[in-house]
């Protein structure tokens, strides 16, 4: 018996880059949120304000809120890839495999990817190549022999 291991494809350890990613969104979609609703009601509290010092501490906080949710939700995708793209092929494959199968059955769409039309030639066969070429033909449709 061998004692090679061969890995499995993928990232060494992509479990626990998953689980960290994961963890990370769940971390960083929370701040985010709180971060962004919190600046744009300061925001919105100081906006009728007459005294309103021109600090831009609210517009600040409310970016890096939406910054936090961007990488959140890229972290996320990381994380839940394999349950999206399974998902995703679970939902798609059905119909790919129907469409090639309507393809390869020879009805084809706007005739593309049909498959010929069975020959209707009634005529001689060629004697060099074996082509059926039609009834009224002088040479053959294969090699351009000659078939009288």
């Amino acid at each position: 018996m061998s004692d090679h291991h061969v890995p499995p494809p993928g990232l060494l350890g992509q479990a626990r880059v998953r689980t960290t990613a994961r963890v990370v969104a769940g971390v960083l979609l929370v701040t985010g949120a709180v971060l962004l609703v919190r600046g744009v009601s300061e925001f919105a509290s100081e906006f009728g304000d007459p005294t309103m010092d021109a600090r831009p501490g609210p517009i600040l906080m409310a970016a890096g809120g939406g910054f936090c949710i961007v990488l959140g939700l890229v972290a996320a995708q990381i994380g839940w890839m394999r349950a999206h793209v399974r998902y995703l092929a679970g939902e798609t494959m059905p119909v790919v495999k129907d469409s090639a199968t309507y393809l390869s059955d020879g009805q084809g769409i706007a005739h593309i990817g049909r498959t010929a039309a069975a020959s209707t030639a009634t005529g001689p066969y060629c004697r060099q190549c074996g082509t059926r070429n039609d009834a009224d033909a002088t040479f053959c449709d294969g090699c351009g022999q000659s078939l009288g």
